[in-house]
């Protein structure tokens, strides 16, 4: 009985290569469809890897975003540190030297002192420096400069920005040809006098703002006000470095 089956096997074969495929699906029934299903098994895993390298890809990137994120985090973290601490210094020895200052000038009249935010300002009378409209320095001024130069002979780190204001009143009898020409003239007979006791040119400069920075707001613009009249000593840090400025750098 087998020997008759396999007789009948190989003479359907023989009929032709078709028949033998017919042969394997009789032999094998559900084989060809498990197979596709596989490749198909095979593709949707095939895609899914691929789904997940870019995936992969994605998420990648998004670590790679947040490490410079966090590392730009920390080294703004460390620049505000660094400004704090700067800041702090710069405070510390504002606040010395605006105490120093107190003490040297306690006793002098017509002179006091102010602390902005630039810095300490040494503020003259101009009546305790010069008569009305002159520019020449009184005799009894050079007790309060002498002060104010012996200070910047023993703190040889300080520059001096000198300015000169005024009030509004026109310039009418005297040579100058207007109140900021003044007020500069005046700031430079200070600037020459400390000259004279030592203090280094290039430790100094001057402005003159005329009547533009009143201490006492006018009622009218040519109304004689004292209070406005001034020169004014600002002391500036080693390389001329207010706090502005060091605020300002880090802003840049």
């Amino acid at each position: 009985m087998r020997r008759r089956i396999v007789a009948v096997a190989l003479g359907v074969c023989l009929v032709g290569l078709g028949g033998c495929a017919n042969l394997h699906e009789v032999l094998f029934p559900g084989m060809s469809r498990q197979n596709a299903s596989l490749l198909d098994q095979v593709d949707r895993l095939e895609a899914e890897r691929e789904e997940l390298l870019d995936q992969n890809q994605v998420l990648k990137a998004d670590r790679d975003g947040l490490q410079a994120s966090l590392n730009e985090s920390q080294r703004e973290a460390r620049t505000m540190s660094q400004l704090v601490g700067e800041l702090k210094a710069e405070q510390q020895k504002l606040e010395r030297q605006t105490l120093e200052l107190k003490n040297l000038l306690k006793d002098l009249p017509g002179v006091s002192l102010e602390a902005r935010s630039e810095g300490n300002f040494i503020v003259m009378e101009s009546e305790i420096l010069f008569e009305l409209g002159k520019v020449d320095l009184n005799p009894d001024a050079t007790t309060s400069l002498d002060r104010v130069a012996d200070y910047l002979l023993t703190n040889p780190e300080l520059a001096v920005r000198i300015d000169g204001h005024t009030d509004g009143v026109p310039i009418r009898h005297s040579p100058w040809k207007d109140n900021y020409h003044l007020g500069a003239m005046r700031a430079h007979s200070v600037m020459r006098y400390l000259g004279g006791q030592g203090v280094g040119a290039e430790r100094m400069f001057l402005a003159g703002f005329g009547p533009n920075r009143p201490r006492v707001p006018p009622e009218a613009p040519d109304e004689p006000v004292g209070a406005n009249r001034r020169v004014e000593i600002l002391l500036l840090p080693e390389g001329l470095r207010s706090i502005s400025d060091i605020l300002e750098g880090f802003q840049d």
